[in-house]
């Protein structure tokens, strides 16, 4: 098998060594050939470097944080496959993964013979979830006709639908709109009720297969 060549990009230094050694164990092929402490930092060694198949991305970094980071290495490095390693699986951690357009993530306590198999399958495959973010995910977008489903929403419910896409709290989006924090509940409501969704990550999925927002 030819060697996999990855980068590991972590500003702890403790947690990043200890995970080039984790994956060089993990198997024969997989050869850690680049290490970071920060986005910039990484996007930085990557011009004096062979780009490597896949990066092992931190989050919550100084400087150039994780999605920050993947959204430069979609532009500018397309093929370069992201697995962003973090302890933040909350939903807006989840909505910036959707928008920034990373295709595996994953925690940190995850099992090693997880981590292995995250990396083969974001390599093969493309994308990798967790079971716990997948479990989050999973049925948040129901089957529905989408031209048909927007239609039945009014102008206010469409434009709280795109706000929802950003990382504006729920209280933002009401300032945004000029509205109550009561009144933009009624809308979210009214929306998941329309939509058959029950979460604002399924509300983000769905502005995105509607091409109400752009990634």
């Amino acid at each position: 098998m030819n060697n996999i060549n990855i980068a590991v990009v972590d500003d702890h230094q403790l947690f990043r060594s200890g995970m080039v050694q984790l994956v060089k164990s993990l198997n024969s092929s997989f050869n850690v050939m680049l290490e970071a402490e920060n986005g910039k930092d990484f996007l930085d060694k990557l011009k004096t470097s062979q780009s490597p198949d896949i990066v092992l991305l931190d989050i919550s970094m100084p400087v150039m944080d994780g999605f920050q980071t993947a959204g430069a290495l979609q532009k500018l490095y397309p093929d370069l496959k992201v697995l962003i390693i973090s302890m933040n699986e909350d939903e807006a951690s989840l909505i910036k993964m959707l928008k920034f357009g990373v295709k595996g993530f994953v925690g940190k306590d995850i099992e090693p013979e997880e981590l292995k198999v995250a990396i083969s399958k974001i390599l093969h495959d493309g994308f990798y979830y967790s079971d716990k973010i997948t479990e989050h995910l999973i049925n948040t977008l129901q089957p529905v006709e989408q031209e048909d489903i927007i239609e039945t929403l009014t102008e206010r419910e469409i434009e709280f639908l795109i706000l929802a896409c950003s990382e504006r709290t729920y209280k933002g989006i009401a300032d945004e709109m000029i509205v109550s924090p009561k009144t933009v509940q009624g809308y979210r409501d009214s929306v998941y009720t329309k939509l058959k969704i029950k979460t604002r990550v399924g509300l983000v999925m769905f502005a995105i297969k509607s091409n109400l927002v752009e990634l």
